[in-house]
């Protein structure tokens, strides 16, 4: 009779009233380790990801190291040598392209008219803003600015993001012509450019751009050689000089990486090579295959 009021009032049996709840909290026990096992499982794969970026990215390093150095090898000992060229390190592809810095922009001290077409044309500014940026730069590199402050000294390509107006995406978008030269002369040897650069020139001097392109007929420039070079080989010397920008495109499975060194072709109390590295970047990804 008791039992039969409880169920009248809705109350239930006393035992299946537990077994109710002990199946609930048994349904959210298992949901919760649901939860907590998809949760392992999710940052496994981030970690094993992870892993193999680092895996790639060291690979792309040591062999796109390993290629520039042979690429300054085969410089210094074949004056035919050509700028651009292919080598395979264990089982990786590595393209390696040498730039004399003399064919690129210094920013530390190229005039404003060059400034503009290069902001205009590599960094794709509106005119206006392209103006303004060229002039504040030059303006930022001199002793009397405007707000009273010092004079901005460039000591790397970074710096160029202190001057006002300037942006990363800008920065980017210029780095394959730009340099920064302690002398700060701003001359640019033409004719060691790359052709991508001569767009540039077009922009302030089409004759002399065309000229360029002319005298090198398609071909990829040579390398700055010092005086003498015949007599300089012949005894056992390099006629290779200057400095260079040394370009490692790596391809490491369906991934191409960028590996940049600034190379300075003099003797270095740091190494007995006859050149030595003054500058290196961080390897990026230029492309991965969908």
């Amino acid at each position: 009779m008791p039992c039969a009021i409880a169920i009248l009032h809705g109350g239930g049996f006393p035992g299946t009233r537990q077994r109710g709840v002990a199946l609930a909290i048994v349904v959210w026990f298992i949901a919760g380790m649901s939860l907590l096992v998809a949760g392992i499982v999710a940052q496994a794969r981030v970690d094993s990801q992870l892993a193999q970026l680092h895996v790639a990215r060291a690979k792309a390093v040591a062999a796109g190291d390993g290629a520039i150095q042979l690429m300054m090898v085969d410089a210094m000992t074949d004056s035919k040598q050509s700028s651009v060229r292919s080598y395979r390190l264990g089982g990786i592809e590595v393209t390696v392209a040498l730039v004399p810095a003399v064919g690129l922009i210094d920013i530390n001290g190229a005039s404003a008219e060059i400034l503009y077409a290069l902001f205009l044309v590599a960094g794709g500014l509106p005119e206006e803003q392209a103006r303004l940026l060229a002039e504040n730069m030059v303006q930022s590199r001199t002793a009397a600015r405007p707000d009273g402050g010092d004079a901005l000294e460039l000591a790397a390509i970074e710096d160029f993001l202190r001057v006002p107006g300037s942006s990363r995406t800008l920065l980017d978008s210029l780095r394959d012509f730009i340099v920064v030269s302690e002398s700060g002369k701003g001359g640019t040897e033409w004719s060691q450019a790359p052709d991508a650069l001569l767009s540039v020139l077009s922009k302030v001097n089409p004759e002399k751009a065309d000229a360029v392109r002319s005298r090198q007929g398609g071909a990829a420039a040579g390398f700055p050689r010092a005086a003498g070079s015949k007599s300089r080989r012949a005894s056992g010397g390099s006629s290779l000089t200057g400095s260079f920008r040394a370009d490692a495109i790596v391809r490491y499975g369906d991934t191409l990486w960028l590996r940049r060194r600034w190379i300075s072709v003099e003797s270095s109390p740091l190494t007995e090579l006859p050149w030595h590295i003054t500058r290196t970047e961080p390897p990026r990804v230029l492309m991965e295959d969908s």
